[in-house]
């Protein structure tokens, strides 16, 4: 039975392997860090944070894909179209194909055309990553390695932020440590997209006794715990707190040394009660500020979640929202959502929509995606998410001599899932960098589901 560590015995010659791998590092490694600033004399006056990451998707993808099809070989071609015919692949395409559609009939077309071509690349994207990493362990523990890498600077650059000011580095206005994504969700949200994956580096070089690595990899861990402490914010909480427990819950079910795991859990309670008293000394005022953000707006939340529709903001645009949505069954067209919502907007009026503050999302995407897709892009979504839980849970649940695959499956389900929580309460997918991290996902979880499986060896 193959493990991740198994190396496909058809490989690249080594030139375009080192290239290969070059160009996977810098497609994971610049996204994250990439703005635009700008100046007028010798004042910096602004820094673009979200079209200049979408412009290093593109351009580094397409030189990876345009690498990738260099004399490809008829066995990576044959693997190419068998993931092509997965049902992952299938329903991205299906919403691809439908947010280019929904502009015949979108208010602005514009908006829809733009949608369409960011999940059109993302599509090419999750073919090409997944077929490279179903062959060849290789490639999934280059991006995993270069994702973490880069956001382990990103969390760097963010502490810096609070304690001295960086010039050219402009936060969104109210936000003070966006980072290099500018805005605090923006930013602690796609932090926390990756945070489970450092944690599974850090499992995978215990068992393999590589103890000086994983040094460093705990001190990622509580770093990058530190900074989402201090990030008030919410969804950022809620789904790390939400993956700790499953993660917890899942090793309990899943191991057989029960006990280890109990003393795991224990361990890992300790080093979150020492970040955060950690935090609590080394940044007082923003403590102060988390204090107050966890027991005046997600304590009363916890305890009367009906006031979640009547007395928020977000509520209240969800409300709207569901008239819109009965109104246009098959949808707005992809990206239009902003642009109907004033004739929808009846909740809440003074404090969620004037003539200063116009909303432009959801702060849900179930709701969101089901508005500007209607129930056919809906449904698209939500049987991506099946389809991933599904093929994680099998992958816990066979492959039992493939314990590194298992350890991959293992945290890859709760880091799933909290993507899954950071759909319902933020607007996760309209940012095109969280959009490209949620495929990523899809690619990692159809590697690790599928790599070692008698079907995919084309080469016997």
């Amino acid at each position: 039975m193959a493990t991740l560590n198994n190396v496909h015995p058809t490989k690249k010659p080594d030139w375009q392997s080192h290239i290969l791998a070059i160009l996977i590092w810098l497609f994971m490694v610049v996204p994250p860090l990439f703005f635009i600033p700008g100046k007028i004399g010798d004042k910096w006056v602004y820094a673009e944070y979200e079209e200049s990451k979408l412009a290093a998707i593109m351009v580094l993808f397409w030189a990876l894909a345009a690498f990738f099809f260099v004399a490809p070989g008829e066995k990576a071609l044959k693997t190419l179209k068998k993931v092509a015919c997965t049902p992952t692949f299938v329903l991205l395409f299906f919403i691809t194909c439908y947010s280019l559609v929904s502009s015949l009939w979108a208010s602005v077309p514009e908006a829809a055309l733009y949608e369409a071509f960011q999940w059109f690349s993302l599509t090419f994207m999750f073919l090409i990553f997944s077929s490279l990493f179903v062959r060849d362990a290789r490639w999934l523990h280059h991006a995993l390695k270069a994702v973490v890498f880069s956001f382990l600077i990103v969390t760097v650059i963010g502490l810096i932020q609070t304690r001295v000011q960086i010039p050219f580095l402009l936060p969104v206005p109210g936000t003070k440590i966006g980072s290099t994504f500018g805005a605090k969700n923006t930013c602690f949200l796609s932090l926390a997209s990756q945070f489970f994956l450092v944690c599974y580096l850090f499992s995978l070089n215990i068992l393999t006794n590589k103890r000086l690595v994983s040094v460093w990899f705990t001190i990622a861990i509580v770093i990058e715990l530190v900074y989402m402490v201090i990030s008030r914010s919410r969804t950022t909480y809620a789904s790390i707190t939400i993956g700790f427990i499953w993660i917890y819950v899942v090793g309990l079910v899943w191991a057989n040394d029960k006990i280890r795991i109990l003393k795991i859990g224990v361990a890992a309670i300790a080093l979150v009660a020492i970040t955060l008293s950690s935090t609590k000394f080394v940044f007082p005022r923003m403590w102060g500020s988390v204090s107050y953000q966890v027991s005046h707006r997600i304590l009363p939340l916890i305890d009367h979640p009906a006031i979640f529709f009547t007395h928020t903001a977000r509520g209240q645009v969800i409300l709207d929202s569901w008239d819109m949505i009965k109104d246009h069954p098959y949808g707005v067209g992809a990206g239009n959502w902003m642009f109907l919502y004033p004739l929808y907007h009846k909740h809440l009026q003074k404090k969620a929509f004037n003539k200063i503050k116009q909303i432009r999302n959801v702060h849900n995407d179930y709701v969101q995606y089901l508005a500007e897709l209607g129930f056919p892009g809906f449904i698209a979504l939500l049987g991506l998410i099946g389809i991933q839980i599904k093929s994680l849970v099998f992958a816990l649940n066979t492959d039992h001599r493939a314990l590194e695959k298992r350890l991959l499956a293992y945290f890859l389900l709760p880091q799933f899932l909290s993507v899954c929580i950071m759909l319902f309460f933020s607007f996760y997918l309209e940012f095109p960098y969280r959009k490209f991290l949620f495929v990523f996902l899809l690619a990692l979880i159809f590697g690790v589901s599928h790599y070692g499986k008698q079907e995919w060896a084309f080469d016997k």
